[in-house]
């Protein structure tokens, strides 16, 4: 009898594990399908070559960013308007708690240990560079020999209000300076759409 016990708790306790399993791996899957999504967006050429940091930026920039509550709604036709009730303290303090990373050192944005894959964009001509070196980008334009590329880069999506969205930074950074700004996703018939965007008038990034 005992044995037949510990044989269910074990069976219990296997089922239990491979479901949390599965539930993390689609997690996974969902924000990368966010960033593919919202890509695909900004970059229309999929045969274009594309420089992405490989280095994850670290979290606490979007949490910044979106409790600076400067926040603006985009509809489907690209008609742009100020929010003011996507974010609350309620939310965003379960946010935080939920997806802070070590705190940013100085300006390194780019230095949380966390990496992007080579199989994580569906472009074909992704290409990964360190942006976390002390030259960053000005060695990359020099290795490639190129003074007109520019580099994305992009913390972990992180879900807000209870799934209902997506959230990453998203950097551009160009010869000609740079922008931050965060993006906000909700899956609309499958498929992941920018519904907000948050910035901080102040950052310098």
């Amino acid at each position: 009898m005992k044995n037949i016990i510990l044989y269910i708790a074990l069976l219990i306790t296997v089922s239990n594990y491979s479901q949390t399993k599965s539930y993390y791996k689609k997690d996974d899957k969902e924000k990368l399908e966010a960033i593919n999504d919202y890509f695909e967006t900004i970059v229309k050429d999929n045969n274009k070559e594309v420089f992405i940091a490989q280095e994850k930026l670290n979290s606490n920039l979007t949490l910044e960013i979106f409790e600076q509550n400067f926040i603006q709604s985009i509809d489907l036709n690209g008609n742009i308007a100020a929010e003011n009730h996507l974010f609350n303290e309620k939310d965003w303090k379960k946010f935080k708690r939920q997806n802070q990373d070590l705190p940013i050192q100085g300006e390194k944005i780019w230095d949380t240990n966390k990496y992007w894959g080579k199989n994580d964009f569906r472009y074909s001509k992704t290409i990964f560079e360190s942006m976390n070196t002390r030259r960053g980008f000005e060695s990359i334009m020099e290795r490639y020999k190129k003074y007109d590329i520019c580099i994305f880069s992009f913390s972990e999506p992180m879900y807000y209000q209870n799934k209902k969205y997506l959230v990453f930074t998203n950097l551009k950074l160009c010869i000609s300076g740079g922008n931050t700004f965060v993006v906000v996703m909700k899956k609309m018939k499958g498929k992941w759409i920018r519904t907000h965007e948050a910035f901080n008038p102040n950052m310098t990034y």
